[in-house]
């Protein structure tokens, strides 16, 4: 069987097995669970703040590297070093962004950005969500849902958070992650 005819027709079966059971997976503890006493043990979350994030390798099908000029049919990939406040390297995040739609209220682009985030530790995230173009290009932070897929604190949930540092270059960013083991 084709692959591609395999995936059409599992693919909404996964969007309903998701739609149902993601909210139950994912949705934080309610403050009076007692799962959340649980989250004050060593070893249960990860809080990387003022981290530096510098692009190392970047392709674009648009030609304009200051991003001031989005289309619609936009797309590019990215891979950053991640670094730690001291200037410690901490791993690396590879990344794709895709412009969706142009909303008709203020002409921002709508994008949606995946990535893969590898930490040294042995954690990997994965993390994306939608973005508007215009305020992450006027410096404005962007945060996404992330997830730990792999390493020590595997099923961890929290966000990840970036912005550029320098409007107009787009080469240094300054970051947060933060996940927990529910």
């Amino acid at each position: 069987m084709d692959f591609r005819v395999l995936s059409a027709r599992i693919s909404p079966v996964l969007d309903t097995v998701n739609s149902w059971a993601l909210p139950f997976l994912a949705a934080p503890p309610e403050t009076t669970s007692e799962r959340v006493g649980a989250l004050g043990r060593p070893g249960r979350s990860l809080i990387l703040r003022d981290l530096t994030e510098k692009v190392v390798e970047y392709r674009s099908s648009n030609p304009d590297p200051t991003g001031t000029t989005p289309t619609e049919k936009d797309f590019a990939t990215v891979r950053l070093e991640i670094f730690g406040s001291d200037g410690e390297p901490l791993g690396h995040t590879e990344g794709a962004g895709r412009m969706l739609y142009k909303q008709e209220h203020d002409g921002h682009f709508i994008a949606y950005f995946g990535e893969q985030i590898r930490l040294r530790d042995g954690n990997v995230i994965r993390s994306g969500g939608l973005v508007d173009d215009a305020r992450l290009t006027a410096g404005e932070a962007a945060t996404f849902p992330a997830v730990v897929v792999e390493g020590p604190l595997r099923g961890a949930i929290g966000f990840r958070q970036f912005r550029p540092l320098v409007k107009d270059a787009h080469d240094t960013y300054e970051s947060s992650i933060v996940v927990y083991l529910r």
